[in-house]
């Protein structure tokens, strides 16, 4: 997929996702250090929190094995590539398929967490994990 393509699978990901809390597709690309990984219409985005730290967030359209398979690819990616040192996941407790996922992945579990968004379980991974 050509560059402005990919580009826009990931706006309309970002801007189409039925938990998005109103962020903008076009600013979370703009944002310096932000990195978005597409693999065959999945979309994992890596919100810098600095220090080469990062939260994921996993738009994907596939489900199981491919799922899984596509979250770890791009986990790789994360750490070969742009050298993470840990990717962490504040995951809705009501989303049962999502926590699945993070630990398929290969993400510890640190506990259940209150946010502004409810119940959250948040999941870790560092690259001594990896």
């Amino acid at each position: 997929m050509e560059r402005g393509g990919v580009q826009s699978q990931i706006i309309n990901a970002i801007n189409n996702s039925p938990l998005n809390r109103g962020l903008d597709g076009c600013a979370w690309l703009s944002t310096p250090g932000n990195v978005a990984i597409t693999i065959d219409g999945d979309v994992t985005l890596f919100d810098d929190e600095g220090d080469k730290i990062y939260q994921v967030h996993v738009l994907f359209q596939s489900r199981g094995r491919t799922a899984i398979n596509h979250a770890k690819e791009a986990f790789r990616r994360m750490f070969d590539d742009h050298e993470a040192k840990m990717i962490f996941a504040m995951v809705p407790d009501f989303r049962r398929e999502v926590k699945l996922l993070a630990r398929w992945v290969g993400c510890k579990s640190a506990g259940l967490r209150q946010t502004s968004e409810g119940l959250c379980e948040l999941f870790v991974m560092s690259s001594i994990m990896w």
